[in-house]
């Protein structure tokens, strides 16, 4: 870090387990995306397209379970993960809302209207970060537990009457289109598109971002992180 100038200098912020966790989350949630939108509206022309890219009515539909799979070995592993290593437990203590994240956001509203002289100062998490995590784990947790009912849908009358089936059946179509929209348009906005990072944030890849960055997007943490010798 010493032989590097204060702006070229790069502090870590996405572990090697963090990278490949998000990068499974990525693809899977596409495939599932991809093949999920093919079967709520096959009867218009882009459905039927992806219909046949995708092998057919029964491919797409194993393709989508194992998306699905791979996706809910992901949730369950990222939980074990969070709660019981001692990275995971580091990062759920960055990353749980606290009320100061409400009070960050509103701050921001006002800043934002001109009615506040100053934006809210960050951790290594800010509540921009936070919504989207606990937003994207709870869609996640969702479409997991609809999915399964759907899947098993026979054995699933057995025990829970139709209106629930076709509650469960819209709410899974409906949370899967909401994440995917969320995270196109939200996330890779914020983490990509955003003229502090744009055109890409390499976090995702490279696992580092640069100090100055930290500097000015999360200046708690930078100033955490300074106090540490770590920067």
């Amino acid at each position: 870090m010493s032989a590097e100038s204060p702006k070229s200098a790069q502090v870590v912020r996405m572990s090697l387990m963090y990278r490949v966790q998000h990068l499974l989350l990525m693809v899977t949630l596409l495939v599932l995306a991809l093949t999920g939108f093919t079967l709520m509206y096959h009867e218009n022309w882009l459905g039927r397209t992806l219909i046949r890219l995708e092998g057919g009515v029964l491919f797409r539909g194993f393709i989508h379970r194992a998306a699905a799979v791979l996706l809910m070995a992901q949730l369950v592993y990222h939980a074990f993960y969070m709660l019981f290593s001692r990275e995971g437990k580091r990062e759920m203590r960055d990353v749980l809302l606290r009320r100061q994240d409400f009070d960050d956001f509103l701050q921001a509203i006002r800043y934002n209207l001109g009615l506040a002289g100053e934006y809210p100062r960050f951790g290594k998490y800010g509540y921009k970060e936070k919504f989207q995590y606990w937003g994207a784990t709870s869609g996640v947790f969702l479409i997991s537990v609809t999915g399964v009912i759907l899947w098993v849908e026979t054995f699933s009358m057995k025990f829970l009457p139709k209106f629930v089936l076709d509650l469960t059946l819209i709410i899974h179509g409906y949370q899967g289109l909401l994440l995917f929209v969320i995270l196109l348009f939200w996330h890779v906005y914020n983490e990509h598109l955003h003229p502090s990072v744009f055109p890409m944030n390499m976090a995702w890849l490279t696992g580092k971002v640069e100090v100055e960055w930290l500097r000015q997007e999360h200046p708690l943490e930078y100033e955490k992180l300074k106090q540490e010798g770590i920067i």
